[in-house]
C-alpha cells in the first residue's frame, strides 16, 4: 500500500510521524522533569514554612516568658513578694500595688502581645488595676493552680477562658513560681496571651490559602481551638497520634476524598506543643496541572501546525525550486537580467514567473527612481536659482545707484542693510527649516527693499498675535513669494495705495500664517500647478508655496486663497502644530 503512495505523500507521511513521536517523547519527558522539581519545591516550601512559623511561635513565648522573668527581677517587684522588706502588714498592700503598676505597663510593652498578668500571692493579688480584676474567681482554686502544684513546674496552659479577669476572654497563659519555694511558698505569676493573637501570629507566617496549622498538646489538645472541621477531624487520626512522641516528619492525611500532606515540628524551648501544618495535595502541587496541561497545548498545537505546514514544506523539496533558489542568489548580487525558465506547470514554475514579473517590475521601478533623482536634481538647482530674482536684484541695485546718486545716502544704507539681511536669512546655512522669528524679519526686509523701490506705492504691516512661539521651525523664504505675488500682481495697475498685511496666529492644533493685500485679486477656484515648459511663471510662486508645504509636512499642512476681484486677496498657511519643529531637512 505505502508503494502505491506519491513520493510527495511518502515525505508527508515520514515528517509527521517524526514529529509527533519527537513532540510527544519530549514533552512526556519534559512533564516528567518538570514534576520532580515541582513535587520536590513543594515539599521544601512547605517544610520551610513549617520550620519558620515554629520559629518564630517558639520566640515569641520565649520573649514571654523573658518578660516575666525581667518583671521578678525589679526592684518594685522584689519589695513587693518581701525581697528587700519583711511584708507582713496587710495594709502595705496598696502601697505595692501602685508601686507595680509601672512595673506591669513595662512588661507588656517590652512584650505587647501579652494581655494581662497576675501576681497571686497568699497575702493579695497584684494586677494591672486599669483591667478589671474578677475578685471571685482566686487563682488558688484554679486549674492552672492545682496543675502546677502537681508538676512542680513552670507550664504553659492551652486555651482557655480568662477567670480572673472581666470579658472572659480566650487566653492561653504561662504560669510560673513567682519566688523561688525555699524563699516564699505559694507565689505564682500567670502571663495571659490572647488566643486570637497567638492565632495571628501563627497564620501571618504561612500563607493561610494553601493550608492551615494546628498547635497541639502532647496528649493531642487544640492549643488554640480551631473551628475548622478538618482540624478537628485530623486529631482522632492514627498518624496524627504518632506524629505527636515524635519531633518532626509528615504523613498523608485522606479527608472525603481529598488528599492532604501534613507536617509537623515540635516546638525546640517548649517540648510539650507540637505545630502541625496542613496542605492539600491539589494546592501543593497545582503546578504540576499547569505543566501538564501546557505540554498538552503545545504538543497539539505543534502537530496542528504540523498537518499544516508540512504539505508546504514537502513541495519546496522538489527538483524546481532549486532553481529558483539559485537564480534568487543572483539577484542577491544585484543582477536582475536572470529570468526563470521550466518545463512544468506546477506551483513552483507559477511562482518561477511570479518572480519574472517582479524582477521586471523591479527593473521599471529602478528606472522611475533614477529618473526621479535626475529631475529632483534639477529641480533643486532650479529652486536654489530662483531664490535670486535677478529682476528683483537688478532693481534694487538700480535703485541703490539712483538714491547714492541724488544723495538720498540714509536710503541707500537702509537698503544695502536689508539687502544684506535679506541674503543672510534666505541662506540660512542651508537649512531648509528657520525659526519663525527669522522668516518673518525675512519678508519684513524684503518689504523695506520693495518699498524704496516702488515708492508711495504700498505699505505693509506685521502682526504677531502674543503667545506666537517664534522659535517654531517653519519652512525658509515662505512669505517672500506671497508678498512679492502681492506686489507684482495685486498692485499692477495702481500707483499708490496699496496695502499689504502679513499676521502670525496660532491655537492649540494650528500654526496660520496670513498675507493679505488689497490689489486687483484673482478668479476663483484658481488650479495651482507647475508651468509647463515654455510657458509664463503666472501663478507659480503659489505653486512653489504649496509644493514645498506638501513635501515638508507630507499633506497635513494646507495653503488656501480666498479673493474678490479688484477687493482683496487673502492666503492663508496652516501648518500643524505638533508639526512645527520638524526637523527634516
Amino acid at each position: 500500500m505505502i508503494y502505491r503512495l506519491s513520493f510527495r505523500r511518502r515525505i508527508w507521511m515520514a515528517f509527521m510521524l517524526i514529529v509527533v513521536l519527537a513532540v510527544t517523547a519530549a514533552g512526556w519527558l519534559s512533564y516528567r522533569i518538570a514534576a520532580d522539581v515541582v513535587e520536590k519545591n513543594a515539599y521544601r516550601f512547605s517544610q520551610t514554612t513549617l520550620s519558620k512559623t515554629s520559629q518564630v511561635l517558639d520566640e515569641k513565648l520565649n520573649r514571654i516568658m523573658s518578660s516575666v522573668y525581667s518583671m521578678m527581677v525589679n526592684t518594685a517587684y522584689r519589695r513587693a513578694l518581701g525581697f528587700d522588706s519583711n511584708f507582713t502588714e496587710v495594709e502595705n498592700y496598696y502601697t505595692h500595688l501602685s508601686a507595680l503598676q509601672a512595673t506591669f505597663v513595662q512588661t507588656r510593652l517590652y512584650e505587647p502581645i501579652i494581655h494581662t498578668i497576675l501576681v497571686a500571692t497568699p497575702e493579695g493579688d497584684y494586677y494591672q488595676t486599669s483591667q478589671s480584676r474578677l475578685f471571685e474567681s482566686s487563682f488558688y482554686d484554679s486549674p492552672l493552680y492545682e496543675r502546677i502544684k502537681r508538676e512542680q513546674r513552670k507550664l504553659w496552659f492551652e486555651g482557655h477562658d480568662d477567670a480572673f479577669f472581666s470579658g472572659r476572654e480566650r487566653v492561653v497563659s504561662f504560669v510560673m513560681e513567682g519566688i523561688p519555694a525555699n524563699f516564699t511558698d505559694d507565689i505564682y505569676v500567670v502571663a495571659n496571651v490572647k488566643e486570637q493573637a497567638l492565632k495571628e501570629l501563627v497564620l501571618g507566617q504561612g500563607n493561610g490559602e494553601q493550608g492551615q496549622f494546628l498547635l497541639a498538646t502532647r496528649d493531642g489538645t487544640d492549643v488554640l481551638r480551631s473551628d475548622s472541621p478538618l482540624l478537628q477531624e485530623l486529631t482522632g487520626d492514627a498518624g496524627f497520634l504518632r506524629s505527636l512522641g515524635q519531633e518532626q516528619g509528615y504523613f498523608d492525611y485522606v479527608s472525603e476524598g481529598k488528599d492532604y500532606l501534613v507536617r509537623y515540628a515540635r516546638l525546640k524551648s517548649f517540648d510539650d506543643w507540637t505545630l502541625f501544618s496542613i496542605l492539600p495535595k491539589s494546592d501543593l502541587f497545582k503546578q504540576m496541572d499547569s505543566i501538564k496541561w501546557t505540554i498538552i497545548a503545545i504538543i497539539s498545537g505543534c502537530v496542528l501546525v504540523s498537518f499544516a505546514f508540512s504539505d508546504m514544506l514537502t513541495r519546496l523539496l522538489l527538483k524546481p525550486l532549486n532553481r529558483l533558489q539559485f537564480l534568487m542568489k543572483k539577484v542577491e548580487m544585484n543582477d536582475l537580467s536572470v529570468r526563470y525558465e521550466s518545463e512544468f506547470e506546477d506551483e513552483i514554475s507559477q511562482l518561477g514567473y511570479r518572480f519574472n514579473r517582479m524582477l521586471e517590475e523591479l527593473g521599471r521601478l529602478f528606472r522611475e527612481v533614477q529618473e526621479a533623482e535626475q529631475e529632483k536634481s534639477k529641480s533643486e538647482m532650479k529652486a536654489l536659482q530662483a531664490q535670486i530674482d535677478p529682476h528683483f536684484l537688478y532693481n534694487t541695485l538700480n535703485t541703490i545707484y539712483w538714491k547714492s546718486q541724488t544723495k538720498h545716502l540714509a536710503d541707500v544704507q537702509d537698503m544695502v542693510l536689508s539687502l544684506s539681511k535679506l541674503f543672510q536669512l534666505g541662506l540660512n546655512k542651508g537649512k531648509e527649516l528657520t525659526p519663525l522669528g527669522f522668516e518673518l524679519m525675512h519678508v519684513e526686509q524684503y518689504l523695506k527693499i520693495q518699498r524704496q523701490c516702488y515708492e508711495q506705492l504700498f505699505d505693509y504691516e506685521i502682526e504677531v498675535d502674543p503667545g506666537v512661539d517664534q522659535q517654531q521651525s517653519v519652512p525658509k523664504i515662505l512669505l517672500q513669494p506671497l508678498a512679492e505675488n502681492a506686489i507684482l500682481h495685486g498692485f499692477k495697475n495702481r500707483t499708490e495705495g496699496g496695502r499689504i498685511r502679513i499676521r502670525a496666529e496660532q491655537d492649540d492644533r494650528q500654526l496660520r500664517l496670513i498675507v493679505e493685500d488689497n490689489g486687483e485679486g484673482m478668479q476663483l477656484p484658481m488650479q495651482l500647478s507647475a508651468p509647463a515648459e515654455g510657458q509664463p511663471l503666472k501663478g507659480y510662486a503659489l505653486y512653489n508655496v504649496q509644493r514645498r508645504l506638501q513635501l515638508q509636512y507630507s499633506g497635513k499642512a494646507s495653503l488656501t486663497i480666498d479673493s474678490q476681484k479688484s477687493m482683496f486677496t487673502k492666503i492663508t498657511i496652516a501648518i500643524p502644530r505638533g508639526e512645527c519643529d520638524d526637523t527634516r531637512e
